[in-house]
């Protein structure tokens, strides 16, 4: 059998990322981007920007996690055991270690938010679109690392009981086992969004409805002692909802990067904000 042509623009290792590689240096804007007038907002510098904000969110997680195991005692007297505590120390880092699904997604597309096509469409090309099953494999991966995370903030502040532990079990089997389809998929500006599993969304509104009276539940009291109003105890599941929608809508269908920026600008104003947040509690 004949040995296929292997040249340098045929092997599979280098990708199609400049050479000689390094991390500043992106692919030019996908055809796509070229061709809609959008190629301005791909630049390689504003692409570095949108890694860069992609990676802040690291910072925050690992120093609450941090914050919550230097003062584990007073959490521990707070909530009741120290299993909540630890419950409470992990869930940052879950729901941020989630977020490496979208990163290796960014990774694999050179940071540039494309119109998604099916890998196997015939007109389809890495250098002008985006891979929508690799968006779809992340989505789920994201979302069920998401719910994972909402919920064992739950855990953490309400303790184990008979409605925690169902959501627990719910969550679990469902957003495990559950079908792929049919998916909550919807158009916005005319491109469709969101191709998430409608069984994890499900699992995943429970958890952040569950997850947002956890918040109010936290921190009410201590926003009233420093004189602040309660409702601010939802201000970072708020924020976090703000740059999910901007980021899964809106970036994703007007593929303009400085969409893709200021999701995440309101992420990582959420998760340093939780860090003050958690300050009122010691």
């Amino acid at each position: 059998m004949e040995a296929e042509n292997y040249n340098k623009n045929s092997d599979p290792s280098l990708g199609y990322y400049p050479e000689p590689g390094w991390e500043w240096q992106k692919p030019e804007p996908k055809t796509y981007l070229v061709k809609h007038d959008l190629a301005q907002y791909a630049r390689s510098w504003i692409l570095n920007l949108i890694e860069f904000i992609h990676w802040l969110p690291f910072i925050p997680a690992f120093l609450l996690a941090f914050y919550i195991f230097q003062h584990s005692n007073t959490l521990s007297a707070k909530l009741g055991t120290d299993i909540q505590v630890f419950l409470l120390m992990v869930s940052p880092l879950i729901q941020t270690f989630g977020g490496l699904m979208g990163i290796v997604m960014h990774e694999y597309e050179g940071w540039q938010v494309v119109c998604f096509q099916n890998p196997l469409a015939a007109e389809f090309n890495i250098k002008s679109f985006n891979n929508e099953w690799l968006r779809e494999v992340a989505y789920k991966l994201l979302f069920l690392f998401q719910s994972a995370g909402l919920l064992t903030f739950s855990l953490g502040v309400f303790g184990s009981n008979k409605l925690t532990l169902t959501l627990a079990i719910f969550s679990s089997v469902v957003g495990f086992i559950g079908p792929q389809n049919p998916k909550v998929t919807f158009k916005f500006n005319n491109q469709p969004v969101f191709p998430l599993a409608t069984s994890l969304m499900v699992v995943f509104i429970i958890n952040a409805t569950v997850n947002l009276a956890a918040y109010y539940y936290l921190f009410s009291a201590p926003l009233a002692a420093a004189e602040l109003p309660k409702i601010l105890s939802l201000l970072v599941p708020s924020l976090l909802t703000v740059g999910g929608v901007i980021e899964g809508v809106v970036a994703e269908s007007t593929f303009n990067q400085w969409w893709h920026f200021t999701a995440f600008l309101f992420i990582n104003v959420a998760m340093f904000a939780e860090l003050y947040f958690f300050g009122l509690l010691w």
